[in-house]
């Protein structure tokens, strides 16, 4: 049985989309032809449609239910010394921790962390790339807010360090990988015991952030259904062609209003110092900005 033995967990919008496309270049490591399994968040997303969450996660991000479904992922796997798959997910969901651990407890794991309240403001803006929400910064970005939420890292990285080795944890800070993403990936494929001397085309952003041009025309640009209807009719030519049209609606982001980034930065100080005494690590990266 050929299981990954690392796993990018995270966070959301934390450059894990382009960790996942670099790592991939590398000819000795094997990544997941499927971004964001999530096999190991499956679990918990059907309990809570069970108990009556209010938004619980959809089915079909779920492209692995069962372990063989998982194990087939990797099947492509001849010879590399390095196999992965990314699923952000699973940085926040409380119980992925001690499945992965049960399942591959020799895996090693990555996240990438990004300054929180830019990670919030980044989210909230896929939403709305996505017509999932109205470009109402102030009353989407409280702290009630789910993006907002989402940006305690210090507990939901615990999880992992009480049932993990921290040598087998690396941790990756957004800010640097923007700065020198070669240098950083470089960093991981030592981490991964792979060849550092491997030279990387780092010159293509993944998942920029952008909002749409038309609300109305977006939403039907994402909608699951014309998605999979395209995925399964369209050649793929013809794929590529539909996603340059969709990126035609698309235009630059509006700036993070700095008084609401300075209020979220104080939001999340004291996190951040606890989530700093974790790693043994400076955070003043984020810090000093507040």
């Amino acid at each position: 049985m050929t299981l990954p033995n690392f796993i990018i967990i995270g966070v959301a919008k934390g450059g894990t989309t382009s960790l996942y496309h670099y790592l991939d270049q590398h000819p000795q490591v094997f990544m997941s032809p499927i971004k964001e399994t999530n096999f190991f968040a499956c679990e918990e997303a059907h309990a809570e449609r069970r108990t009556g969450e209010k938004h619980p996660p959809n089915p079909p991000y779920f492209r692995a239910k069962t372990l063989q479904e998982y194990e087939a992922l990797f099947a492509g796997v001849s010879g590399e010394i390095a196999i992965g798959e990314a699923s952000p997910r699973y940085f926040a969901c409380p119980t992925t921790a001690r499945r992965i651990h049960d399942c591959i407890p020799e895996v090693k794991l990555v996240a990438s962390l990004r300054n929180p309240a830019d990670r919030a403001f980044s989210g909230f803006l896929m939403r709305v790339r996505k017509g999932r929400a109205a470009l109402d910064i102030p009353e989407r970005l409280t702290s009630e807010s789910h993006h907002v939420k989402e940006g305690f890292y210090y507990n939901q990285l615990k999880r992992y360090f009480d049932v993990f080795p921290k040598e087998q944890i690396k941790i990756c800070l957004f800010e640097e990988f923007k700065e020198d993403p070669a240098r950083v990936v470089q960093d991981l494929f030592k981490f991964l015991g792979v060849d550092t001397n491997h030279v990387l085309d780092t010159s293509i952003r993944h998942n920029p952030g952008a909002i749409p041009k038309n609300r109305l025309l977006n939403r039907l640009f994402y909608h699951p259904a014309l998605i999979s209807m395209a995925k399964s009719v369209l050649p793929e030519s013809m794929q590529g062609l539909a996603k340059r049209v969709t990126q035609q609606n698309l235009k630059s982001p509006p700036e993070f209003p700095p008084d609401l980034r300075a209020e979220l930065l104080q939001l999340y100080r004291a996190d951040i110092l606890n989530l700093q005494d974790l790693l043994n690590r400076d955070l003043s990266i984020w810090l000093n900005e507040a």
